[in-house]
């Protein structure tokens, strides 16, 4: 089983560094040098410090970040053809991709910036724009495969 090492994020959200794995147990390490503890939030409504939390809500924000890190990820290229029906926004920052932005496809093809939409799916796994449960279409994903 993986064993997480965590760092706060950009725009209060969370990057792995890495992964070690061990024995028959799950871990989530975190990192202190200089960085104040990260928050998480173990249900939308709950706010809690990462030294807070349960070993049951590790786990289950370990696996989640597990996920998130399984969606695809693509730098924001609007290309040559003007479209009127492109993407031109993030709708959880409500700003507009830039040339070179990274991005995250969610499986029902809505993409948002990386830091947007990994921040959003730790507290909601849901797709802000249409309210898709991502865990189900991604889980049926493994399953077709």
């Amino acid at each position: 089983q993986a064993c997480f090492l965590l760092k706060s994020g950009g725009r209060g959200g969370v990057q792995p560094l890495g992964a070690c794995y061990q024995s028959n147990e799950l871990c989530l390490l975190i990192l202190k040098e200089h960085e104040p503890i990260p928050v998480y939030h173990p249900t939308p409504s709950q706010t809690r410090l990462a030294t807070q939390l349960t070993e049951e809500e590790q786990i289950r924000i370990a696996q989640r970040i597990g996920l998130i890190q399984h969606l695809p990820k693509g730098i924001f290229d609007p290309g040559t053809e003007p479209s009127e029906k492109k993407v031109k926004e993030c709708v959880i920052c409500m700003l507009d991709f830039m040339y070179g932005d990274p991005i995250r496809f969610l499986p029902c093809l809505h993409i948002y910036h990386v830091d947007c939409i990994d921040d959003w799916l730790m507290r909601s796994f849901t797709c802000p724009s249409c309210l898709e449960p991502v865990d189900a279409a991604l889980l049926a994903s493994y399953e077709t495969n």
